[in-house]
C-alpha cells in the first residue's frame, strides 16, 4: 500500500478514536442521546469515505484509487458496530454511565 493510501486509512483510523473520546465526554451529560450521536457520527463518516471511493472508481490520474476508502469503510463499520455494542452493553448492565 502507496503512502497516500496508508495516510487515508490512518487518518480513518485517528477520527474514529476521536469520535469516541468525544461521545464518552459527551455521554456523561447526555445519556439518552449518545449512543445514537455515536452511532449517527460513524455512519456519517462510512457514507463520505463510500461517497469519496465511488468518486475514485475508474479515475486514471488517482495516486490511491478506490481501495482505501473501500477499506477504511470496512474497518470503521466492524470497529464501530463493535464500540456501539459495547457502549449498549455498558449502558444497559450498569444503568447508565459513572457520576
Amino acid at each position: 500500500m502507496n503512502k497516500p493510501a496508508q495516510r487515508i486509512v490512518r487518518n480513518n483510523l485517528l477520527i474514529i478514536v476521536a469520535l469516541a473520546v468525544v461521545v464518552g465526554f459527551i455521554s456523561s451529560y447526555v445519556v439518552e442521546s449518545s449512543l445514537f450521536l455515536f452511532s449517527f457520527l460513524y455512519l456519517g463518516q462510512v457514507t463520505t469515505n463510500l461517497i469519496l471511493g465511488l468518486r475514485q472508481w475508474g479515475r486514471k490520474d488517482s495516486k490511491t484509487g478506490p481501495v482505501p476508502y473501500f477499506l477504511s469503510v470496512l474497518l470503521v463499520l466492524i470497529i464501530g458496530f463493535g464500540s456501539c455494542a459495547g457502549i449498549l452493553a455498558y449502558l444497559n448492565i450498569n444503568g447508565g454511565p459513572p457520576h
